[in-house]
């Protein structure tokens, strides 16, 4: 599951937080104490189960009467859910869900109760109270309402269950006519239905700009949890376990039948007392790491600078970055300030490790003063937040000013633009290597008259629609210069759909008056030879169009097409159209090129 968008009323400096949207590598930005980290303590209170609240955390205009409130929309939920032993249902049809198909949890903490919060979830169901919130009521209830209106639903029977009493209910709301809305379904913490939906929430980790960043938080050790409990589930641990279990359930009963002795003293109601100890493995485990300087003095990590922790923090998320089997992870970052104490060259590296973590399905939250991370995250997952009188308020994509971030953060063209006659947007350095690798393949075996060097033509990785990539191509404009996007399609299958967020991209794109390109093929280690592969000491295995071949061949793959010949290019850029032949890559190159008239810098 991963958040969609995050509302808040009357916390910290909150007035009204209006539905903050949350991609998957969101980007948090403004001055400082405008509220930016605020909105990640407001995520970690939803996610807390005995959250902690300060009457200072109330805002400060908030009347006697009114509510703390902080709801969340989440998306990508499983979409079956059990909430009733045995029987599988999904949130679409208990109508669990809000008018644009999200879960939204909705935690409400009284004014008068500042320890409570209650819970609830922002529905579209009937606007009838006889037909509404039917998926947290017990047979009981259910019962009395068909009774109520009429429907004769038998008590016992084997295809008698209270979800076959929910959809009667709903067939006889749709027969009367009654129309749908936005309900609030309020819930207990002893509900089943919350404790279904409780047990597929994600979970959100926390790194604080610097009092979080020990090892010892819980931050850095939930990852490692999967990690225990697998080493705790070998064959041969299990054995030393379960003596180990067995010696302390022995040592329990012990003294519990001390007790039991003089228990018997003033009741024979009782016959034993058994004692049973729980064992979470899982947990029963923490680990703590100590480094050793050049001077052998070995100490725990917490107890060197805050600089060695930041670093400790970079080679984390390296390292959950590159752990292709935690793809499915139900994890959600929220990192304060990345950039303290690291050197730009090493946002950099983080930058990217957030970028492929975001790729393997993990959310990442971010807030940030630095242009290395603001520029990061495309302009749609960009969040600005302003304060004026007290009250803060966020600001993004449409109505976002770019430049007024950018200028703000200190975001600039990369300096080499001026020295390019045209320029083009890719999404890695890998696609430079690419491109520039095919183009002088192609003028060495004749097939066009010049390549990208000759034309000072440039490339500049940006990885997404972000906000670096927005000045880069508001610097081109300024300077007269053309410039193009090229970007894979993603696309798993032939009559897959190229993602939305590329789409929107392409519209930016052409509507600034610039070139976007997209590949017919998935990505483009798709278009690498066969025999090239084989040839590079690789095992061949068969691939389509839209392989994933990272996976396939390992992450440097892409550097076959170093030798690969042209012959060899030309026969896995071709297709058909319309009865013609054509060749995407070589196609691709023209048209970069020709976007440079000899003697000019622009067309």
């Amino acid at each position: 599951m991963r958040i969609h968008g995050i509302t808040v009323k009357n916390y910290r400096p909150f007035k009204v937080l209006e539905d903050v949207r949350l991609g998957q590598l969101a980007t948090i930005v403004g001055k400082n104490d405008t509220g930016k980290s605020s909105i990640l303590r407001a995520i970690q209170l939803f996610f807390e189960k005995k959250p902690k609240i300060d009457p200072s955390d109330v805002h400060d205009s908030a009347a006697s009467n009114e509510d703390m409130i902080i709801e969340i929309a989440f998306t990508s939920f499983p979409e079956k859910i059990e909430i009733e032993e045995g029987i599988e249902t999904t949130f679409k049809d208990e109508m669990l869900l809000d008018q644009n198909g999200h879960l939204r949890i909705r935690k409400t903490c009284l004014h008068d109760k500042l320890s409570n919060f209650g819970i609830s979830l922002i529905i579209q169901d009937f606007q009838d109270d006889t037909f509404a919130g039917l998926a947290n009521l017990k047979e009981t209830e259910l019962n009395k309402r068909c009774e109520k209106v009429e429907i004769d639903v038998a008590k016992a029977g084997r295809g008698i269950t209270n979800k076959s009493k929910r959809v009667a209910l709903r067939a006889k709301a749709k027969e009367r006519g009654i129309e749908i809305g936005e309900y609030e379904l309020k819930l207990s913490s002893k509900d089943e239905l919350w404790k279904g939906v409780e047990s597929l929430l994600p979970d959100f980790d926390l790194f604080e700009s610097e009092t979080k960043t020990d090892v010892s938080e819980t931050s850095f050790q939930s990852p490692f949890r999967p990690i225990i409990k697998t080493a705790a589930d070998q064959p041969d641990v299990t054995d030393a376990r379960s003596k180990f279990a067995g010696a302390i359930e022995r040592s329990l009963q012990g003294e519990v039948d001390k007790i039991f002795e003089r228990l018997k003293r003033h009741t024979d109601d009782i016959d034993a007392l058994t004692v049973k100890p729980v064992f979470l493995w899982d947990k029963a485990v923490t680990l703590q790491i100590y480094g050793k300087d050049h001077d052998g003095i070995d100490k725990p990590i917490e107890k060197r600078g805050s600089g060695i922790r930041r670093l400790l923090m970079v080679a984390f998320f390296e390292y959950l970055a590159e752990k292709e089997e935690e793809k499915a992870a139900n994890f959600i970052f929220g990192i304060e300030e990345p950039e303290n104490d690291l050197h730009p060259g090493l946002q950099r590296e983080l930058t990217q490790s957030f970028r492929q973590l975001a790729d393997l399905g993990y959310q990442i939250i971010i807030t940030s003063h630095s242009p290395v991370f603001a520029g990061a995250s495309p302009i749609e997952d960009l969040t600005l937040i302003i304060r004026k009188g007290g009250i803060a308020r966020a600001i993004q994509h449409p109505e976002l000013d770019n430049s007024e971030i950018a200028e703000e953060l200190g975001v600039e063209p990369a300096d080499q633009i001026t020295g390019y006659n045209a320029c083009v947007f890719v999404e890695g350095q890998d696609d430079i290597m690419f491109w520039k690798t095919v183009a002088s393949k192609l003028k060495e075996g004749g097939y066009i008259g010049s390549n990208f060097e000759d034309k000072k033509i440039g490339f500049i990785p940006v990885g997404g629609s972000n906000l670096k990539c927005w000045m880069d191509i508001r610097a081109m404009k300024r300077l007269n210069r053309r410039f193009a996007t090229i970007v894979d399609s993603d696309r798993k299958s032939q009559t897959d759909t190229i993602p939305q967020r590329k789409l929107n991209w392409q519209k930016q794109c052409e509507n600034e008056g610039g070139i976007f390109l997209i590949l017919r093929k998935s990505e483009i280690e798709n278009y690498l030879h066969p025999m090239a592969i084989q040839k590079s000491g690789k095992t061949l295995q068969q691939y389509t169009d839209f392989t994933d071949m990272k996976k396939l061949f390992g992450k440097n793959v892409i550097k076959v097409i170093d030798d690969m010949a042209v012959d060899e290019i030309l026969e896995m850029d071709k297709y058909e159209d319309k009865g013609t032949e054509h060749h995407e890559l070589k196609e691709i190159v023209e048209e970069l090129l020709n976007m440079i008239i000899e003697g000019k810098h622009s067309v």
